[in-house]
């Protein structure tokens, strides 16, 4: 029994555990009316000066009043007046649970004639109230017998078993709600089952999906492993209890496009509040000779943290720099990004994309010309490696030697068996187990090679005379190999690139970061140069050689010795070809070898990094950064940002003189920190904004190649014939995983996507 009010004032009392039978000889008892000897033991100032229950002020809210739980109000405390001698007895209370009583008017009613009026009640009951005290006995028992109250008592227990029981259209809605629910639930797993399987990079579907089918594919095979653990699944899926499952790949299709757009308007958002942006683009050809644009979009947070986002796969028929240009405007204009909210764009160094007129940066740029170019400073630093190959004869062979060396022994099996056995018998356990390939794109490829032959130098020897020794097909190329790696000149140069790669590829992969900004890159870059710079000594010469001669003892391979002096015919003027004085194996290899190398790269590193030292982005990194900057530098900046220069000044030369407070180094890094330390960009919005422009604007395509990798394990050689949609979204789930999706807002998509509005499951 629960009771909403105090039962001396008139509350309603309704059973929980069983419904009320109600007919022609309803009664009071029935109903549980309750009894007006209770309310003389309850005070309660609230309710005695409750006039909103007054019947005599206000007659029709008997019906809300009943709705809340509330009875017939039976005041007992008032100064009931007298009328030609009678007034009104409390008793009556009792003998007539339905009465209540009006003190501003000095009459009685009946509660529930009131609430649930019918044709034939007595309206001095309900409207205009009863005070004839010397009748009150026989019309109040007339009353109680009278059809009209009778049936007012009826539809007050329908309403009863109303409120316990529900009525039929309550039933359907709370039956409609559950249907609803469980139908939700279950396209709910599928979009779990589906996203695990993008996350992990999977495939979905499988050759045969019929009943008979031993291997499913991944997606239905994981729902069948599921539903053991799930009811929804079990019925749904398993059992058919619904003639309708939304596992086609129709329907697994559209799921995986609705979740991918959901992740796209979560990005896009962020781009937008962000204002500005800058997109790196990058293509590349997948296993279906399809070309694969490669789109990611830069954007700075409000807290100045950079953030690159990749939004998709776009397939093109050509290359050239109006297409490309065409597409990425394309793109932009699908997502609502404006075209002169660009702030910067990086690309490699192909010429359709860097190219001065036709390229696509030229092009960007006579329609926003704040669209800076920035070569990416990772493919700059390949290059620079890759010429330095191409010049110099010893590293020229030495790479070559290496290629075939790593062809040669992983070519085969018996080959390679031959290689572990040897490394295994021998116990070297430290560096590379296996010889590493060498590639013009992939950039840590240089170095992983050398290493791993510097490493299994020993072994790779043994290896080598033991195939020249039995191989009867093969003995041959091991020899001519064993004849070119069993000499000093190629140990020196394994040893001494292996160094110089090394502290290139510090750089290379700090390049490669997309945290990083143009002020960053330029200090790295800077020590990248001053450390080359000081391997060029006698000293660090001596400890190369050194090494390299302690590898040619413990393998017995010949101490070097000059080459033999080249001369031009006499019919063609006789004479040497080197007409250098060098008296001395180390200076040979010191000054043909070591010195050129060295100045190879870093003269290739300080020439091809000018190419993006754009004035804007040194003149942003004196204002960012520099205690006192050049008037010439901020001018530069507030004529190309639009910015006031004295606002600008004042914003500098305060913040500077603060910042000295707290921090003795002037970096990008420590202002970031300091100006968000206390809010203080409130009070410096222009600063503020170089500061966001600045890191706006990208130094590499590192995330175009990261996207590279995730193609090629979506589209492998199996999946070929997947269609561009579906690529691009299992793309962009796998990419941009960090991003959640709200499942209840893709399924309300699905619904309205329906044809019609109509599906199958009922969903909404």
């Amino acid at each position: 029994m629960r009771t909403t009010r105090p039962p001396g004032h008139g509350s309603v009392e309704i059973p929980e555990n069983s419904a009320t039978s109600v007919d022609n000889t309803i009664n009071e008892d029935i109903l549980n009316i309750p009894k007006s000897e209770k309310s003389t033991n309850v005070q309660s100032i609230e309710y005695e000066i409750d006039c909103d229950r007054d019947p005599g002020r206000n007659f029709k809210n008997a019906y809300n009043l009943l709705c809340s739980g509330l009875g017939p109000y039976q005041p007992t405390d008032c100064n009931f007046p007298k009328v030609n001698g009678r007034k009104f007895r409390i008793e009556w209370y009792v003998k007539y649970p339905w009465l209540e009583y009006s003190p501003s008017q000095n009459s009685v009613y009946c509660f529930y004639c009131r609430a649930l009026p019918s044709a034939s009640c007595d309206q001095a009951f309900i409207t205009n109230g009863f005070k004839s005290w010397k009748k009150m006995n026989e019309y109040s028992t007339n009353h109680s017998k009278s059809f009209g109250h009778k049936e007012s008592l009826t539809k007050y227990a329908s309403l009863k078993s109303a409120i316990k029981h529900g009525n039929v259209i309550s039933k359907i809605d709370s039956n409609h709600k559950k249907v609803v629910k469980e139908n939700r639930e279950y396209i709910k797993c599928l979009l779990e089952t589906l996203l695990y399987c993008a996350y992990q990079g999977i495939p979905i579907r499988g050759h045969r999906e019929n009943e008979d089918s031993e291997n499913m594919g991944n997606f239905l095979e994981l729902m069948k492993l599921r539903a053991k653990d799930n009811n929804i699944l079990d019925r749904y899926f398993l059992q058919k209890e619904k003639s309708f499952r939304y596992v086609t790949g129709t329907h697994t299709n559209e799921f995986i496009s609705l979740m991918a757009a959901f992740v796209t308007k979560s990005i896009i958002k962020d781009i937008q509040l962000a204002g500005i942006y800058s997109i790196l683009i990058d293509e590349t050809q997948d296993l279906a000779r399809h070309e694969q644009v490669s789109f990611i979009i830069r954007y700075v947070d409000g807290n100045l943290n950079p953030h690159e986002v990749f939004i998709g796969f776009y397939r093109t028929a050509r290359t050239d720099g109006e297409c490309l240009t065409n597409l990425i405007k394309v793109v932009l204009n699908s997502y609502n990004l404006r075209i002169e909210d660009l702030r910067g764009q990086c690309y490699d160094g192909a010429a359709s994309m860097r190219g001065s007129y036709n390229g696509v940066q030229a092009k960007i740029r006579t329609e926003n010309p704040l669209a800076f170019y920035v070569h990416c400073h990772a493919h700059i630093l390949n290059l620079c490696l890759v010429d330095l190959a191409k010049q110099v004869s010893y590293v020229r062979n030495t790479f070559g030697t290496l290629k075939t060396l790593h062809s040669f022994i992983g070519a085969s099996s018996n080959r390679y068996q031959i290689f572990e056995q040897i490394r295994t018998k021998m116990g070297d356990k430290i560096g590379p187990k296996t010889l590493k390939s060498l590639s013009d794109t992939r950039w840590s490829c240089r170095i992983d090679a050398l290493d791993s032959v510097v490493s299994n130098f020993t072994v790779i020897l043994k290896t080598l005379e033991d195939i020249s020794e039995q191989d009867s097909i093969n003995g041959s190329d091991a020899s001519s190999l064993l004849f070119s790696i069993s000499n000093f000149e190629f140990v020196f140069c394994i040893v001494f690139l292996n160094d110089v790669m090394r502290e290139t590829n510090i750089l290379s992969k700090y390049l490669q970061s997309p945290n990083i900004n143009y002020a960053n890159v330029n200090t790295m870059t800077l020590q990248t140069v001053a450390i080359l710079s000081e391997h060029r000594s006698v000293t660090e010469f001596d400890k190369t050689w050194n090494k390299a001669m302690e590898i040619t003892k413990k393998n017995n391979i010949s101490s070097p010795k000059l080459p033999r002096k080249r001369t031009i015919p006499l019919k063609l003027g006789g004479g040497q070809v080197n007409s250098t004085d060098i008296t001395s194996v180390q200076d040979m290899h010191k000054i043909n070898i070591y010195y050129i190398v060295l100045d190879i790269v870093i003269k290739e590193i300080q020439d091809r990094f000018k190419e993006n030292d754009l004035n804007i982005l040194q003149a942003m990194k004196d204002v960012i950064i520099s205690e006192k900057p050049e008037n010439n530098s901020i001018k530069l900046v507030c004529e190309t940002y639009n910015l006031d220069f004295n606002e600008v000044t004042i914003e500098l030369a305060m913040f500077n003189r603060m910042f000295k407070t707290k921090y003795d180094e002037f970096n990008i890094d420590n202002k970031i920190a300091y100006l968000f330390c206390g809010d203080i960009q409130i009070g410096f919005t222009n600063y503020t904004k170089i500061i966001k422009i600045f890191l706006t604007i990208p130094t590499n395509t590192s995330s175009c190649e990261r996207t590279f990798s995730c193609l090629k394990h979506l589209k492998s050689y199996l999946r070929t014939s997947m269609g561009q949609e579906r690529l691009s979204g299992l793309a962009l789930l796998q990419i941009q995983r960090e991003v959640p999706i709200d499942f209840d807002k893709v399924i309300d998509e699905f619904v309205s996507n329906g044809v019609g509005g109509n599906r199958k499951l009922t969903l909404k």
